[in-house]
């Protein structure tokens, strides 16, 4: 039985570039948006249980 390896696909650099680049405008901000909202879920969260 020979070995299948999974190569990746060949993307050009600049296209890579690109793709990073939408990635940095659109993915992160979101990212870090759900990240305050879940912290500040928890913050009233643990304020609640003090009362």
């Amino acid at each position: 039985m020979s070995e299948n390896k999974i190569k990746p696909p060949n993307i050009p650099s600049e296209t890579k570039k690109r793709m990073q680049e939408f990635f940095m405008k659109t993915s992160i901000p979101r990212i870090l948006e759900e990240e305050q909202r879940r912290k500040e879920v928890e913050s009233q969260q643990n304020a609640n249980k003090e009362k």
